[in-house]
């Protein structure tokens, strides 16, 4: 089944070259970008073959440290936009997020106490050269 698909990438990849090679001018400018872009990728890679074959390819245990170390990160984020009041989804960056509309900028909404607690309130005392505590009171 692989095998298969890697051949028949390999023939479309053939006639967009055959095609690329023909005549056109202007109008095969945007193709003969994107068959540049195909060849130079195709060229940096060790072998021929989807996925990354040989030395190339990650192993198990390195795409599972990935998977972990990508999840705390998205962990990390989600709570630093409950902090600062901000969609833990798109920060009030996506103009049609599903979770806000665009509209979740750091500030929009109510912070959760815990997490604001626990990493905004440690850098506002540290800023105002006081410890937490020192009598500064933690969000109400």
């Amino acid at each position: 089944m692989c095998a298969q698909k890697i051949s028949h990438l390999d023939n479309v990849v053939a006639a967009l070259q055959q095609w690329g090679a023909q005549t056109g001018g202007a109008k095969n400018e945007p193709f003969c970008s994107a068959l540049r872009i195909m060849q130079e990728a195709d060229e940096g890679r060790s072998g021929q073959g989807f996925p990354l074959p040989g030395p190339d390819r990650p192993t198990w245990a390195a795409y599972r440290l990935l998977e972990r170390e990508n999840r705390l990160l998205i962990d990390h984020a989600e709570m630093m936009a409950c902090a600062l009041g901000a969609c833990p989804n798109c920060w009030g960056t996506i103009p049609d997020c599903e979770d806000c509309g665009g509209i979740g900028k750091p500030g929009t909404f109510a912070p959760d106490k815990k997490c604001f607690d626990q990493f905004v309130l440690p850098v506002i005392a540290r800023v105002m050269g006081h410890r937490v505590s020192d009598g500064i009171l933690p969000m109400q």
